[in-house]
C-alpha cells in the first residue's frame, strides 16, 4: 500500500529521529543511521521511489547551499599546492583505476564512470568531526587533509554537471559534456557577479530590519531562485542551490542566515540521507555483498596508497603523509549526492545505485577504526623503512647532505614545529639571540626558514636520528610546539631516554593532554588557552585598581590551583 505525501514525509522524518539517534548513541555519524534506517524503511514500507526521489531533492538544495556558504577558501591557502594539484591527481587516478575494475567486474560504461567519480570524494564532515575531536586540526596532516577534501567538495561541481549532460542520453556525449561545462560556467560568473553587486547589499538591507522570519525568507527564496534560474541554463538544480550558498558567502550576514536557515537544512538533510536509504535496495545488498565488500577494500587501499604517495611527491613526508593517505581513504557524502543524481536521471540502475551507495557506507563505517590505527600503523611502518636505506629516505622524507660538514650545535634551544607557538618562541630567542635550531617536516616552512637565515632542520622530529643531527645531546632544552599530542609523547620518551639532562617544554590543548604530560614529568607544560585567560585577568585586576602585589598574588593562587587540578 503506497502512502500520501504527507505519510511518507512524517515517515521519513520519524525513521530518522530513530536512526539518527541510535547513531549518536553508537558514538557514529548520524548520516550512517539515516541511512540505514531509509534502508529499513522500505523494507517495512515499500513506496514509490520517484516520490521518495523528490521529497530528498528538497533536502539535497539545502544540504548543497548550507557547503557553499560554509565554504572556506582561505583553508586552502596554506595548503594550496598539495590541496589543488594532488587533491586533482588522486580523483583522476582513483577514478580511471576505480572505472578499470569496475570494467573487469562486468560493470557497464556509464555506471563505471558514476560510481567511480562517487568513489574518489571523501568526507569533509567526517574528517573534520574527526580531527576536531582528536584536537588535530591545527596538525600539518590535519590541514592538508581539510584542504584537500575541501577540493574534492569543489570537484563536485564539474563532475555533477558531466553527469548531467549524460542524463540527456544524446549520441554527441563529449560535445554535451563541453557545452554543459561552458553553460555551468557561464552560471557561476553569472552568480559571482550577482553576488559581488546585487545580493551583499540587498541582504544588508533585509537585515537593517531586524526581523530574524524576513533573512530566513529571503535566504530561502534567494536559494530557490538561484537553482531554478541555473536550471533553466539547463544545469542542475541542486549545482545553483551551491552557487547561491558561495554567493551569500561573500556577505557580511552570512553567518545569521547560516545560523537561521541551520535547523530547516538540518531537517531536510535528515530526510535526505533517509530518503537516499530508501533508494538502496536491501535485496541487492545481500545478493551483491561479496561484490560489495571487494570494492570498498579496493577503494580503501587504492585510495590510501594513491594519497601517499602524491603527498611524498609533493614533499609532505613521514607521518604526514600517512595520517593524510588513511584520513582520506573513505567515501564521502558527496557521493551519496551523484548517486542519487544519476539514479534520478535514469543513468545508473537501482541495482548500481544500491551498490555504489552500500560501497560508500562500508568505508564510512570502517574509517574511525582505520584512522585510529594511524599511529602504531606508521611506527611499524617506519621500523620496516629503517631496514632499508632507500625505502627509509623515501618515507621519511629526510636526507643529511653528506657533502656538507654537519654544523656542531651546542647549548642551544630546540624548537619542535614552527607554528603560530613555534614561531613566536623563535622570533622571541632571536630577539634575546639565545642559539636555537628549529625541527619540521613541511618543505614550505623550511624553505622559509632557510631564506631568512634561521637554523633548520628538516624531518619528522620523532625520528631519534633528527633529533642527534639537530645536536640533542648537547641542547639546553627542547620546546615542543607541535600540536600533534601523540607526537609529543613519542618525543617525551625519546628525550628522557636519550638525553635525560635536557629540560623539556612542551605546549599542550586540552586538559587531558596536560594530564598526561604532567604523568611523564615534563619540566613545563604551557597551555595556551590558560596563559590567555591570565593575561585578561592579569589585565582585569589592574583596570580595576588593584596593587600590583595583589594582581602577582592572584596570580600566583590561579597558577598554583591549575597545577593541582
Amino acid at each position: 500500500m503506497e502512502l500520501s505525501v504527507y505519510a511518507n514525509l512524517i515517515g521519513l522524518l520519524l525513521f530518522a529521529v530513530v536512526g539518527g539517534s541510535l547513531a549518536r548513541f553508537l558514538k557514529i555519524q548520524p548520516l550512517i543511521g539515516y541511512i540505514l534506517f531509509g534502508i529499513l524503511y522500505r523494507l517495512i514500507f515499500p513506496q514509490n521511489i520517484i516520490l521518495i526521489g523528490k521529497v530528498a531533492e528538497i533536502g539535497l538544495v539545502f544540504l548543497l547551499f548550507s557547503v557553499g556558504i560554509e565554504l572556506s577558501l582561505s583553508k586552502l591557502t596554506r595548503v594550496f599546492k598539495v590541496a589543488f594539484f594532488g587533491g586533482l591527481i588522486q580523483v583522476i587516478l582513483t577514478t580511471i583505476l576505480g572505472f578499470i575494475v569496475l570494467r573487469l567486474f562486468g560493470v557497464n560504461v556509464n555506471t563505471s564512470f558514476i560510481l567511480s567519480f562517487g568513489f574518489s570524494i571523501s568526507s569533509t564532515a567526517i574528517i573534520i568531526k574527526t580531527l576536531t575531536d582528536k584536537n588535530e586540526t591545527d596538525t600539518l596532516f590535519g590541514e592538508v587533509m581539510i584542504g584537500w577534501s575541501l577540493l574534492q567538495d569543489l570537484l563536485v561541481v564539474p563532475m555533477m554537471v558531466v553527469i548531467f549532460a549524460m542524463g540527456k542520453g544524446t549520441n554527441a556525449l563529449g560535445t554535451d559534456i563541453v557545452f554543459s561545462l561552458v553553460k555551468a560556467l557561464f552560471a557561476v560568473l553569472a552568480v559571482i557577479l550577482l553576488g559581488r553587486f546585487i545580493v551583499p547589499p540587498v541582504m544588508h538591507k533585509i537585515s537593517s530590519f531586524k526581523s530574524r522570519e524576513l533573512m530566513t525568507l529571503a535566504a530561502v527564496a534567494f536559494v530557490i531562485a538561484t537553482a531554478y534560474l541555473t536550471s533553466l541554463l539547463g544545469v542542475s538544480f541542486a549545482l545553483g542551490a551551491f552557487l547561491a550558498g558561495v554567493v551569500i558567502s561573500e556577505s557580511q550576514e552570512k553567518l545569521m542566515i547560516f545560523s537561521e536557515t541551520r535547523p530547516l537544512r538540518d531537517i531536510f538533510v535528515a530526510v535526505f540521507f533517509v530518503s537516499l536509504g530508501f533508494l538502496a535496495n536491501p535485496a541487492v545488498i545481500v545478493a551483491k555483498l561479496p561484490l560489495i565488500l571487494s570494492i570498498a577494500l579496493f577503494v580503501i587501499v587504492v585510495k590510501s596508497v594513491i594519497t601517499f604517495i602524491v603527498n611524498i611527491l609533493f614533499g609532505y613526508h613521514g607521518k604526514t603523509a600517512f595520517a593524510v593517505s588513511l584520513g582520506l581513504a573513505q567515501i564521502g557524502e558527496f557521493s551519496f549526492v551523484l548517486f542519487s543524481l544519476a539514479l534520478s536521471l535514469g543513468i545508473i540502475s537501482e541495482e548500481a545505485g544500491t551498490i555504489g551507495i552500500t560501497t560508500a557506507i562500508i568505508t564510512l563505517l570502517a574509517f574511525p577504526f582505520i584512522y585510529a590505527k594511524v599511529t602504531p600503523v606508521w611506527r611499524y611502518f617506519r621500523k620496516v623503512a629503517v631496514k632499508y636505506p632507500k625505502l627509509g629516505e623515501f618515507v621519511s622524507g629526510w636526507e643529511r647532505n653528506t657533502n656538507v660538514q654537519e654544523k656542531e650545535y651546542k647549548d642551544h634551544i630546540i624548537i619542535c614545529g614552527y607554528g603560530r607557538v613555534g614561531g613566536w618562541v623563535g622570533k622571541a630567542l632571536e630577539t634575546a639571540q639565545i642559539p636555537f635550531v628549529v625541527i619540521d617536516y613541511s618543505q614550505e616552512v623550511v624553505g622559509r626558514l632557510k631564506k631568512g637565515g634561521v637554523e633548520v632542520v628538516y624531518g619528522d622530529p620523532t625520528e631519534i636520528e633528527v633529533l642527534e643531527y639537530a645536536g640533542l645531546n648537547k641542547a639546553k632544552a627542547i620546546v615542543l610546539a607541535l600540536p600533534d599530542r601523540v607526537a609529543q609523547e613519542e618525543l617525551v620518551a625519546l628525550v628522557q631516554t636519550k638525553a635525560p639532562g635536557v629540560k623539556i617544554i612542551s605546549r599542550v590543548h586540552a586538559n587531558e593532554d596536560w594530564d598526561k604530560l604532567k604523568l611523564l614529568k615534563v619540566d613545563k607544560i604551557v597551555q595556551p588557552e590558560f596563559e590567555a585567560a591570565v593575561a585578561i585577568v592579569r589585565s582585569m585586576l589592574t583596570s580595576m585598581g588593584k596593587p600590583k602585589e595583589e594582581v602577582a598574588e592572584r596570580i600566583k593562587n590561579l597558577r598554583l590551583s591549575r597545577a593541582q587540578s
